[in-house]
């Protein structure tokens, strides 16, 4: 365990005997940490790190999803929600950048206006006035507009964003805004249902030399050129 995460878990153990940060989470991975506010995961859910990775798996359980017609009684429903993290590399790493995925499963039917929709946004910075904040948002593969006959087969659909850091930072701060939407206009007997199963943000992070092979790297040069002024003599 590095000298950042022995520290980072004493604030964290003082937070949770003060009661003044109980509800913080810190999640350890392979090349950072993550801290987010267990209270406030909404309709993302609880996320793990794989690798480079912090993975969601939302669904109709944690409130991630839009559902309007004969089935739910309402011509309209929209559901969104935000998550914000902090993301913290561990020793010997920077941060660069930041790339969203996510997609789910949908389904209409009925002759009327109906019609799914997925929106949201990818928001990060960090330390320092050179990283950020940079946003994007998200790039939704095609949902549909008016149906057809009754049919509750699913259907997928997925989306994308990603930034990038001015600079590479130790921390980062990341929010991530997700939007569904379902309609299903009346007097037709019509439906529609959106729902979110995956959320993965990839983190790009990057090595940094250690004091040690900056001292070996400047030793090669000094030799490299010690010995090129000898030939030239």
């Amino acid at each position: 365990m590095t000298c950042k995460k022995i520290f980072a878990g004493i604030a964290l153990a003082l937070g949770l005997q003060t009661g003044a940060s109980a509800a913080i989470v810190t999640l350890d991975g392979d090349f950072f940490d993550i801290r987010f506010d267990s209270a406030l995961t909404g309709l993302f859910g609880t996320p793990t790190i794989v690798g480079d990775a912090i993975v969601w798996t939302p669904s109709r359980n944690t409130g991630a999803y839009a559902e309007a017609g004969v089935a739910s009684g309402s011509p309209v429903d929209v559901t969104s929600g935000t998550f914000d993290l902090k993301i913290i590399a561990d020793d010997g790493y920077k941060i660069t950048g930041s790339s969203l995925t996510e997609g789910g499963n949908y389904y209409f039917f009925g002759p009327g206006t109906v019609g799914l929709q997925a929106t949201g946004d990818l928001w990060m910075a960090g330390l320092g006035p050179a990283a950020g904040p940079v946003s994007s948002s998200l790039t939704v593969s095609t949902l549909v507009s008016n149906g057809s006959t009754f049919n509750f087969a699913t259907k997928q659909w997925s989306g994308s964003a990603s930034v990038s850091l001015g600079a590479s930072v130790d921390t980062a701060h990341v929010s991530i805004y997700n939007l569904l939407a379902a309609w299903a206009i009346p007097p037709d007997s019509q439906g529609a249902y959106i729902e979110k199963r995956n959320v993965t943000l990839s983190v790009g992070v990057v090595p940094i030399p250690e004091p040690s092979t900056w001292a070996m790297l400047g030793l090669g040069v000094g030799m490299i050129g010690f010995a090129i002024r000898r030939k030239m003599r």
